[in-house]
Parts: C-alpha cells; structure tokens; sequence
C-alpha cells in the first residue's frame, strides 16, 4: 500500500511540474531579451525615453517602464507599451527633480533584466530676468531682460493694487521695458509678469514700486561689493523735463562714465555718493545723488587645490579667476569677488597642469596644457571642453595665445604647434630639439620658443626666422619675456638671463647667476630685467647687461615676480617667514604682508589691487594698494590673462 502511495506522490509532481509554463525553466531565461541602449531625453515636465530590441531576436508582447525620483514631493510611476514600440515619453513630472527610469521587456514567461537611464525634466517655459519697477511721479517705470529662448511668446504684465489687478497690459515681444501711467502716489503697487507660451505660463516675475517715491537711477547688485561689477541704470521716470541726450555719472571713488545704462567696479568701499547727471534737448541739466554702500572685500583666503608653479589668470572683467590644480589635476575657476569656486574641469586621464598656467583668449576661452599624455585643451568661461588637440609629447610650456585666434603650444619634444583657437585644429607645426622651456609672441604675431637646447624664431605662418644662441631656457613656460625688441630668457643651471636681438636672433648679452637655475624674467617700463634665482636672490639687470642690484630674499624661491605700478618688485618667499616682499628701486627690501604658507606659484597682481597666491589646500588674497605695472613685461604670462603674446 505504502509503494503504490508513493508511485502516486511522484506522478502527481510530475503532472504539476508538466503544467506550469516555462517560465520556470532553464531555456526560458536566455528567451527573455534585455533592451539595449537606452536613453533619457529631457523636456519640459517630461522625459522621452528610446531604447532598442536586441537585434534579431523578437519582439516582447509588451514594455514595462518604472521610475523613481529624487525628492519625496516628485512620486514614481510605471506604464507600458507595445512590444513593437521603442520610444515613450513619460509625462506630468516634476521639473528639477531627478528621475531613474528603468525600461523591461514583457515576454509570455516573463520580464527581461533592467535597462536604466537617468534624467532631469527641465522647465523651457523661461520667465524674464533683472526685472525690476522704477517709481516715478504718478507712474512706474518696469523693465526686463527678455528670457532666453528660441520659443514664441507674448507678455502679460499685470498691476495689482492691494489684492485687486486694476490693470492689465500686454507689451510687445520684443520690449524690455514698459511705461504705466496714471497710478496714485503714495500707493505700494505690485507688477506681476508672466511670460505666456503656447504649451504654458512662466513662473512669474513680481516688483513692487510707490510712486512718488522717485529715484534717479537704479543699481545691480543691490549690495556691491568692491571691485564687483555693478549695472547702473537711468530711471527715465525720474528724469521728466525734456528729452534726455546725455548722461553723466560720477561714482564717488574717482571715476566717472557716460551713457544711460553704464557698468562699473567701485575701487574704494562704503557709503559712496554716486552723482548722475542729464543733459535735456534744450541744453539744460539735472543731477541726483544716491547713497550707493559698497561692501568691503568678501574674502582673503578660500578652499583651493595646489596650483605648483602655475600662475592665476584672469577673466577680461576681473569677476573669474583660474588656477591650475596639482593635487586633483585639471583647471578651477574662482569668482573673485566672493572666493566661491564656480567649476572645475579635471583632467585626470591626461595628466597634470603643473607649471602650465592656463591663458585666456579674447573671447574668454580658457586654453592650457597637460604634462602626462601631451594635450592642449580649450573651455569655455562656463567650464564646458571645448576641444582637446593632442601633442607628440609632454605638453609643459605655457600657452600663447594671439588675440587672432592662435594658440601656440611647445611640447617635450621641441616641437612648436600653431592651433586654431576656434576649433582646436593644428595649422602648422615645427620640431627643433630639447624639453620646453617657453612660448611668446610679438605684436606682429611672429613666435619665439625657448628649449634646454636654444632659442628660435618663426614667423606667424611658420617659417624659420632664425636660429638663436645655444642655451639652456628654463622649462615649464613663463621663462621668456619681450621688451623694446629684445628678447630675454631666464636659463637653467647657472646661465642667469640672455638677451637676444629679435630682428637676427644674435645673442647682445648674458648675465650669469651665482648658483643655479633662474625662473620668471619681468622687465619694467625702463627696461631693467628682473628675474629670480632658485637659491634665494633676486636680480635686476640694467638693459645694457650690468647688474644694477641683487638682493638675497630667501634660502630657497623660483616663483618669479611681479611689477606694480608703485614702482616696486614684489615677490614671495618659498620656506619660513612665507612673506610676499616688496623690493624698491634701489634693491631694498622691506615686507609687504605675511602668508605663513608654502607658496610654489608665482604671485599675482589682480584687478583689484590684491596680491594673490596659491598654498597646498587654500588660495589667498592681499591688498597691496596698486596695480600691476601697465608698461614692459610686468608679470609672468605678461598680462592678467597670461596670453604670453603682444599681439
């Protein structure tokens, strides 16, 4: 009895194992085929997703799509579409949210393995910017910045007084201010604008303005700061006694400007009174004052990888810096005026930028280079890559840049590279011999390279001018500086500076110096060539090659130095006090402020009369009360955007 129980046990298995699907079996697992490249495309509370079948292998009967966001407030979701659909827009989503989205193919036996893909919805319904009412006498004056879009739109400005919208106005789309009339004063109004598309509204933009409550002008940001960039703007309502020709402004701090809408950095902080002035068709005037309070300098030292033997440039409006970063490798941008690091590019799998500043070109371009597999790369001020040019060799001379659109690039191999700003692409290229030392280019754009084997010549189109001295330049770029038609080198070992002819090419002096190599040549309006020895001394050299002074600063320096206007040398300490000294002009040396850090970089004089460096964790900044010199080669990189070029 027990025997036939159990041949009955085992027959009934079989059947229930026979009767399920094949869900369940080894072979129905390699039948369920997993999507390939997927991919998320956002739009505007919404995200398209394409994917594609396994090529060759059928199609599932259905999709399934499941996704999960970022925030509590965004839920997740699922949907599915048909086994012959590849794209499905996933809609009613939060924007700024980030969703993953998973996409799974439904066969009869079941679901394939995962695709994800991950997006943010992004709103294209774009308000206007810098909106902002300027009362008048019975009127407002509102103004815009039109939204940056390519979309069609059209305006709804809105006057709300109390709780009540008493006006409605629809300004043209291609307005950016509006004039409304007929209000009370005394009386706080309220603008309202909306930007009305087709597919919605924007958020709106709101002002509150009381009439009679005038102001002659008004300014942005409201709380500037030093040397930040402050727009100033006429309020037409305030200026009602004829039409207006001309605008004049005072700001209190010695500077003056013209214009109705002009923009301007304060050099002195505190309660400025800026003066605006009009002229009227018929030659009458009228002025206003305003109290502007300028805030003092928002920072002295700020987080920042170590920029070893890199200079910090400058954007062309002095608001962004840029360093070089040893520690993480690659290039960070700063905003000057807060010491806020605004982005970084890094660029790890290239190799470091140490010794190799970055430059910025005319239009505010960004080019540097790297040392691992030799690179020139160029990003944009928004910190966008551009495009990356490969070289033969190590790239660690500084680059040039003309404001035609060149950038010249010296690799490790000797070779000069001629590229195209615009698009990273090489017009020309030229190989001499000996590690790079430095690149620079004259005001008519003819070239001029330093290796530890000579110094060369070529002309813009890349032809041999000439072939210099037989000389040791100093490697890693800023090495090399023009003034009055002689070039001057800074050399390794203890070669001190040369002086070459730029017209022939023939050597017209040498300086040695006493120990070993020489860094950073800066000359001055007189042409008195200062350069710094790695043992500790600073030289200056009179144009005609004799020593006017050298003055010992330190046991051990090869950052270089700067020129100021004040008529001083300043340069830095490497080891113990860590000082940034001035040298005047007689060679005497007295301290201009104290680091307390190592310092490998070299010393920078900013638009905003600050001194800045670079120590192993932090970037600093000083006020020395004067600007860089403005005449000879003042600085390494010779000007602010280290374009090493005249041109």
């Amino acid at each position: 009895m027990k025997k036939i129980y159990s041949i009955f046990l085992l027959l009934t298995a079989m059947l229930m194992l026979n009767s399920c699907s094949d869900e369940y079996s080894f072979s129905s697992l390699f039948d369920r085929y997993q999507t390939e490249a997927l991919t998320a495309v956002s739009g505007d509370e919404q995200v398209t997703l394409t994917w594609a079948p396994q090529s060759g292998k059928s199609n599932p009967k259905e999709y399934l799509i499941l996704w999960t966001s970022s925030v509590a407030t965004a839920p997740g979701g699922s949907m599915r579409v048909a086994g012959d659909v590849t794209t499905a827009t996933v809609e009613q989503l939060v924007n700024g949210a980030t969703y993953t989205f998973s996409v799974q193919a439904d066969y009869p036996h079941g679901l394939s393995g995962k695709q994800t893909a991950t997006c943010t919805p992004k709103s294209t319904r774009i308000a206007v910017s810098e909106y902002k009412a300027m009362a008048g006498d019975k009127r407002v004056f509102v103004s815009w910045k039109a939204p940056e879009t390519s979309l069609a739109y059209t305006y709804k400005l809105e006057v709300i007084e109390g709780e009540k919208v008493i006006k409605t106005l629809t300004p043209e789309p291609t307005a950016t201010s509006c004039l409304i009339n007929d209000l009370t004063n005394g009386i706080e109004y309220t603008f309202v604008m909306t930007v009305v598309y087709a597919h919605g509204n924007s958020d709106i933009s709101t002002s509150t303005a009381t009439p009679g409550e005038v102001a002659p002008f008004s300014y942005l940001p409201n709380e500037p700061r030093i040397y930040e960039l402050v727009k100033f703007e006429l309020n037409p309502a305030y200026y009602v006694a004829g039409e207006v020709v001309s605008v004049a402004w005072d700001f209190a701090d010695g500077q003056n400007a013209v214009g109705e809408n002009v923009i301007h950095c304060f050099t002195k902080s505190g309660a400025l009174n800026v003066k605006c002035e009009v002229t009227y068709a018929d030659g009458s005037k009228e002025a206003a004052t305003m109290n502007v309070n300028v805030g003092a300098f928002a920072w002295a030292s700020t987080n920042g990888d170590y920029a070893k033997g890199s200079s910090i440039t400058f954007s062309h409006d002095g608001q962004t810096f840029y360093t070089a970063n040893s520690t993480s490798k690659g290039i960070s941008a700063y905003n000057a005026i807060t010491g806020e690091k605004l982005w970084e590019v890094s660029t790890a799998s290239d190799g470091t930028v140490y010794g190799e500043g970055p430059a910025v070109g005319k239009d505010g371009t960004i080019y540097f280079g790297t040392e691992g597999t030799g690179t020139v790369k160029a990003v944009s001020p928004a910190g966008v890559l551009k495009w990356t040019t490969k070289l033969a060799k190590a790239c660690k001379a500084a680059p040039a840049v003309t404001s035609t659109g060149i950038v010249y690039a010296l690799d490790d191999a000797g070779t000069l590279y001629s590229i195209k700003a615009s698009d990273g692409s090489i017009n020309w290229k030229a190989t001499q011999s000996g590690a790079a030392g430095s690149v620079v280019v004259d005001a008519e754009g003819n070239v001029y390279i330093g290796t530890a084997k000579g110094i060369w010549s070529y002309t813009e189109g890349g032809k041999l001018r000439w072939t210099g001295p037989t000389v040791k330049v100093t490697e890693r770029g800023g090495s090399m500086a023009i003034h009055n038609g002689v070039l001057y080198a800074a050399l390794k070992g203890k070669g001190g500076v040369v002086a070459v002819d730029m017209t022939t090419g023939t050597q017209k002096w040498a300086y040695a110096s006493s120990v070993g190599d020489c860094y950073n040549p800066v000359v001055t309006s007189d042409g008195t060539v200062i350069f710094v020895e790695k043992a500790g001394s600073v030289y200056a050299v009179k144009a005609n090659g004799t020593l006017k002074w050298k003055t010992p600063v330190s046991s051990y320096i090869y950052t270089g130095a700067v020129a100021g206007a004040d008529g001083y040398i300043y340069v830095n300490q490497y080891v113990s006090p860590f000082s940034v000294l001035k040298i005047a002009a007689d060679g005497s040396v007295s301290e201009a402020f104290n680091i307390g850090k190592q310092t490998m970089s070299p010393i920078v004089i900013g638009p905003d009369q600050r001194i800045y460096y670079s120590t192993n964790g932090s970037i600093g900044a000083q006020s020395v009360g004067t600007n860089a010199a403005t005449a000879g080669w003042p600085l390494h990189g010779f000007n602010l955007q280290s374009t090493n070029s005249l041109k």
